[in-house]
């Protein structure tokens, strides 16, 4: 009787303990580009027969659908002592393992990485880089459990992560859930790093590669961006912030994360005045991001569904709203000017005006779509589609300054900002496009839904001049600065010119000039792609052109009768004689005197 109630006692206990999950992560054999990755559960309810282990399709940060499972060469199950446990894939990215009683499952697995570009698992003799959705695998009924991993580095490399460590070992990392642990990269290697504060919080400038960058100089330019967002949002979201910088010859673009970022930069960029510039906006464009989609998320990503696309028409927000603030995040951090902001909005301009698919697709449908066609475009899409990320930021502009006018200087787009911050925080429900309406007119002081329907579910043209005007800026469309245009771009490619947009009724389009056409001459001679540029510029409208083209190896003469372009550039100033009103919002609005 002793022996049976002291079995019932030990059992009771085992099934009181809760089940834990854990990794581990080895690289020892760099070159080979090869992470041996292993996966523990224990603690499992005995009932459940099968262990399903998941690898996400896709990485948070950008919409589209990469089937990392492809990756894993190698996978095997076994229980806590040893005993193989037989698996099957069921689909392409979830690996059923058949417990067979057992409480405790180790998954082993070995994963190919050498993906540095799309920032999502890379391994070589210099260093690794890791996107835990792209490494680990996770089963969705113990998703939500704390994690713990354990990392193997090779050599003399080291960790850095915007995770915590625990007891003091910096290869041991926790995580609050597999969400928080894919949400946090992981830079191996001999990175060099570089710590600096703000109000108090520190942060942490992590470079991998050689470059002509100087410590000193990030440390207090990055500061300044870090302090202006703050200012914007009003606190931090996190106890510490890491910013991942991965330098190369042509480096570029970044992704942001719960409490840090990884970006591409030029190696030798940083004493070039236009690249650094670039430099500090991608910071700002990223590190905004901190706030805006990484607590503040839209309702169809939150929470994330790793197994498929998460639609949602909020993306214009998420990305195009970051996209606006981020000059001028920049401008208040104390880089650029405010009249160099206003001369940029003619470019702005043009460009909204210009593109052909503006008038086809809707911001709200661009960003629904944004899973099947922004990150894989086709030949169409600069006519048949708009740009969640440029419009989004443009119509960001326009509602700012329209709120500001209907609220008589009062309130923002910054105030709608915040609000949206505090009602919609990470621990509850995502927003949609209608509170984020709602809460735009709150600010405004009245209705919302004709800007709305025009400018967000609609494809009408945005009224510049009028939105503009509410900041004391006039628009003059320079006709006379019209250039002749062929209505398609041809850019170098693997030392052949070709042909890489034609837009919608343009001369190009019209004489049937397709993109991928490679021109060997021009009017009978050869030329780069820069010298057929700059000899259209000096024609006159009228003039007839001949492009001779390499399409599927057979060779076409193309005639194209050139004419002006058929949208003018712009030039933005100031009115000469500005309102109380105009002249309030343009100061609030680039926080400058009007003079």
């Amino acid at each position: 009787m002793k022996l049976i109630l002291s079995l019932f006692v030990i059992t009771s206990i085992m099934a009181a303990q809760p089940s834990k999950v854990e990794y581990t992560l080895g690289m020892p054999d760099p070159k080979s580009h090869v992470f041996e990755v292993s996966a523990t559960f224990t603690n499992l309810a005995s009932a459940d027969g099968t262990l399903d282990l998941i690898m996400p399709v896709w990485r948070s940060g950008r919409y589209v659908l990469f089937d990392l499972a492809g990756n894993v060469i190698t996978f095997q199950a076994h229980d806590a002592n040893g005993r193989e446990l037989a698996w099957e894939k069921i689909d392409k990215m979830t690996w059923r393992v058949q417990k067979k009683g057992a409480t405790s499952v180790i998954a082993s697995y070995t994963l190919f990485a050498n993906d540095f570009t799309t920032r999502k698992n890379g391994l070589n003799a210099e260093h690794a880089f890791v996107n835990g959705a792209a490494v680990f695998m996770y089963t969705e009924k113990y998703r939500r459990l704390p994690v713990r991993l354990s990392i193997k580095p090779y050599g003399d490399w080291h960790v850095t992560s915007g995770l915590e460590h625990t007891n003091g070992n910096p290869n041991m990392l926790v995580a609050d859930t597999y969400d928080h642990l894919v949400d946090c990269p992981i830079e191996i290697g001999n990175q060099k790093e570089y710590e600096f504060d703000v109000d108090g919080v520190p942060h942490v400038i992590s470079i991998t590669g050689e470059g002509n960058y100087q410590p000193d100089t990030l440390k207090r330019d990055m500061g300044k961006i870090v302090k202006a967002a703050k200012d914007f949002w009003g606190e931090f979201p996190y106890k510490r912030y890491v910013f991942f910088v991965h330098l190369a010859a042509q480096g570029g673009g970044g992704t942001e994360y719960l409490n840090s970022t990884i970006m591409g930069a030029r190696a030798l960029g940083f004493r070039n005045p236009g690249a650094y510039r670039g430099f500090l906006g991608l910071t700002s464009h990223e590190f905004f991001h901190t706030w805006n989609v990484k607590q503040l998320r839209p309702k169809g990503m939150h929470p994330y569904d790793y197994t498929k696309e998460n639609y949602a028409k909020e993306y214009w927000i998420a990305e195009g709203t970051t996209s606006y603030y981020s000059p001028l995040i920049s401008r208040r951090a104390g880089f650029g000017t405010a009249r160099q902001y206003v001369e940029g909005l003619g470019a702005q301009i043009l460009e909204e005006r210009s593109r052909p698919g503006n008038k086809v697709q809707s911001l709200s449908e661009s960003s629904f779509d944004a899973w099947i066609k922004h990150w894989k475009p086709s030949e169409s899409s600069y006519n048949t589609q708009t740009d969640y990320y440029g419009k989004g930021a443009q119509v960001s502009l326009l509602l700012d300054l329209e709120i500001r006018h209907r609220s008589k200087g009062k309130s923002s787009l910054d105030d709608a900002m915040r609000a949206m911050y505090k009602r919609f925080p990470i621990t509850g429900k995502g927003y949609t496009i209608d509170d984020f309406q709602k809460v735009s007119e709150e600010f405004a002081g009245n209705s919302l839904k004709k800007f709305f329907d025009e400018y967000v579910h609609g494809t009408t043209p945005l009224d510049w001049e009028k939105a503009l005007g509410y900041a004391g800026l006039e628009v003059q469309a320079r006709d006379s600065a019209r250039k002749v245009s062929l209505g398609a771009s041809i850019s170098d490619r693997g030392g052949m010119a070709q042909v890489t947009r034609v837009v919608a009724g343009s001369p190009a389009a019209e004489a049937g000039l397709d993109v991928g056409d490679e021109v060997v001459a021009f009017n009978g001679y050869r030329m780069r792609a820069s010298d057929i540029n700059e000899r259209v510029g000096e024609m006159k409208p009228g003039e007839t052109v001949t492009l001779t083209v390499f399409r599927s190896d057979r060779l076409r003469e193309i005639e194209i009768s050139l004419r002006l372009q058929d949208v003018p550039p712009y030039r933005v100033t100031k009115t000469k004689e500005p309102t109380d009103l105009q002249k309030k919002i343009y100061e609030a609005w680039l926080q400058d005197k009007w003079e």
